[in-house]
Order: C-alpha cells, then sequence, then structure tokens
C-alpha cells in the first residue's frame, strides 16, 4: 500500500477507536504520557546496553547486561508502539504525510535491524568479549549506530509536532 494512499488512513482516523481517543479529554494526554515514559525506558535500557558495548563498566557482564535490560526493551517497546499507533489514529491522514513521521518510521526500522544483525552476528562470540576487555570494532559500531538511531527517533518524534 503507497502510504500516500489516504484511504486506510482516512479510515483509521475515523473509526470508533479513534472517536473514543478524541471524546474522552484526559484519554490522549495519557496515552501521550505513557508514550513518553515507555520510550524513555527503552531508550535507556538501550543506552546502558551501548555504553556497555563501548567499554564502559566492563567489570559486567555483557551477558548479564542483556538478561535484564533486554526484556525491559521489550515491554516497553511494546507499549511505545501500541500507544504511538493509537496516537496515530487520532490524525493519521495528516501523520502519514508528515515527513517527521515518516522518518521516524525509517530509523525505527534501521534501528532494528542494527539490533538484528548485533544478536544474530555479533553476539555470537560474546564469550570472547564478555567481561573486562575491550569489545571488538565492530561490536562497538554497532553501539554508535544505536545510540545515534534512538536519538534520532526521539527526535523526530518531537519534530513530528512541528513541521
Amino acid at each position: 500500500m503507497d502510504i500516500a494512499d489516504a484511504s486506510w488512513w482516512l479510515w483509521l482516523e475515523n473509526s470508533a477507536l479513534s472517536s473514543v481517543i478524541r471524546q474522552w479529554l484526559w484519554l490522549y494526554p495519557m496515552l501521550e504520557t505513557l508514550h513518553i515514559l515507555s520510550l524513555a525506558i527503552v531508550f535507556g535500557s538501550v543506552a546502558l546496553f551501548d555504553f556497555r558495548l563501548l567499554g564502559f563498566s566492563r567489570h559486567m557482564l555483557v551477558t548479564d547486561m542483556a538478561r535484564y535490560l533486554l526484556p525491559w526493551s521489550y515491554l516497553s517497546f511494546a507499549v511505545v508502539v501500541l500507544s504511538g499507533f493509537l496516537m496515530f489514529a487520532v490524525d493519521a491522514t495528516e501523520i502519514a504525510a508528515n515527513p517527521g513521521f515518516r522518518l521516524k518510521l525509517l530509523l525505527l526500522c534501521a534501528a532494528g535491524l542494527n539490533a538484528a544483525f548485533f544478536h544474530k552476528v555479533a553476539f555470537k562470540s560474546v564469550k570472547f568479549w564478555n567481561r573486562g576487555v575491550r569489545t571488538p570494532v565492530v561490536v562497538r559500531a554497532i553501539a554508535v549506530i544505536s545510540l545515534v538511531l534512538w536519538t534520532s527517533v526521539i527526535i523526530c518524534g518531537r519534530l513530528i509536532a512541528y513541521i
């Protein structure tokens, strides 16, 4: 489906779900607050893990950090997606056409691919750099890319209201 095809977005915007969100005075602000708080948890957990990959806190096991932080990332990301979709539904036709929103989605996909590459390829050799040693260059590069992508996602999210 072409993102410029407004029929689906118009249907979503006029759906009962969107009407409920628009009619309840506090629902949209609560969704926005939930979205921001959940995004803070996603970014915080991702950033902590990336900082470890960059060489901070080398005394900590990368595998322990992954085991602790990944569930927080996954759960809070699910809340971010759900709350973001609900906010999108209220004004789907305008938001779908917004360049900041489109770039945000592209950056989210890139962050997902970066994370998938890390977990499917780079993380396989973790036993060699799990604690006390410098992580491989490719792992540090993945961490930097992750931090840049997630920061950019947040910036684009804020820009949606202004462009």
